[in-house]
């Protein structure tokens, strides 16, 4: 995709809203289900539930990552722009949407019933509000203890990696800041801020996110990197960026000019973190909660 296309749309995030529907009510559990948000199928697969179809299936399995989407999954096209005729042919039992979807809502609820979900919404925290929509989706599906056990196991291991860190912190007398990034080209990344589901578990965490600049509606800024030299922590900050970092911000990295002239990098304050999807559901949020103990603790006992 053109960078100023990706940037565009990343600038603009995704259009969130709490309103949350259910055209119809099935006159079964369903089983023949198609999702088209990448973070609901991640959802849906918390729950044991597989899709018989979901949007760009491949581009799950490289944003997301985990819990693994099994072959077989059928692809209906683009997150917006599915593929009607192959939906009919499905003849789906559920079609599980986003408020984005929106637009299109009456011409699928032809389809199929529908439920709307979202992963974010004004005033509630990520966490919370994505356990909520699990407990919604888990209701229709009538897998109501796959989900309590599924919120159950996400909580036990986010609070095992707060453990983790507050050891960390009383060894160390003091926690720095952190950025926690992702770069989109050489010169501009994403920084995650308090209302992303990244920023609300480094908060729960007990973690200082260094990022305290404006952000879009999903917590996010897309910013120049140059501009986190500007925030006020930023001498004392560290900085943890998620891999795979693009071929042109590889180079930045490695000898970039302006790159090290940062505190930070001056300081060897950076570690990367494996591959984590910040739209994901409360499985990739504790697996973020984790990873980024694994920095954190590392970086604490490298300077310590």
């Amino acid at each position: 995709m053109h960078r100023r296309r990706l940037l565009g749309l990343a600038a603009a995030g995704f259009a969130c809203a709490p309103l949350m529907s259910f055209a119809q009510a099935p006159s079964a559990v369903p089983h023949r289900i198609v999702v088209m948000d990448f973070g609901l199928t991640e959802m849906l697969l918390m729950l044991g539930v597989t899709p018989l179809a979901t949007s760009v299936p491949d581009w799950y399995r490289r944003t997301n990552v985990a819990p693994p989407l099994p072959e077989g999954v059928i692809d209906i096209g683009l997150l917006y722009q599915p593929n009607f005729e192959l939906l009919e042919q499905l003849r789906p039992d559920l079609l599980v949407l986003t408020p984005a979807h929106a637009p299109m809502r009456a011409q699928l609820e032809r389809i199929a019933p529908t439920i709307t979900l979202a992963l974010s919404a004004p005033g509630v925290e990520p966490w919370r509000q994505i356990a909520q929509e699990t407990q919604r989706l888990a209701r229709v599906l009538e897998r109501e203890p796959q989900a309590n056990a599924a919120i159950a196991d996400a909580d036990a291991k986010l609070a095992a990696a707060r453990a983790r860190i507050a050891t960390a912190a009383v060894a160390n007398k003091a926690t720095a800041p952190i950025f926690v990034v992702e770069f989109v080209d050489d010169r501009h990344l994403l920084a995650y801020g308090p209302g992303s589901l990244f920023g609300d578990v480094m908060t729960r965490l007990g973690l200082r996110n260094a990022w305290t600049g404006p952000n879009n509606a999903r917590g996010y800024a897309v910013t120049d990197f140059t501009r986190l030299a500007d925030v006020k922590d930023a001498a004392d900050a560290r900085l943890v960026y998620i891999d795979p970092l693009p071929d042109a911000a590889r180079d930045t990295l490695a000898q970039g000019v302006l790159w090290r002239s940062l505190p930070f990098a001056r300081a060897g304050r950076v570690a990367s973190m494996p591959k984590v999807s910040q739209g994901g559901a409360l499985y990739s949020g504790a697996r973020f909660a984790g990873q980024l103990a694994d920095v954190v603790l590392s970086q604490e006992a490298h300077h310590a």
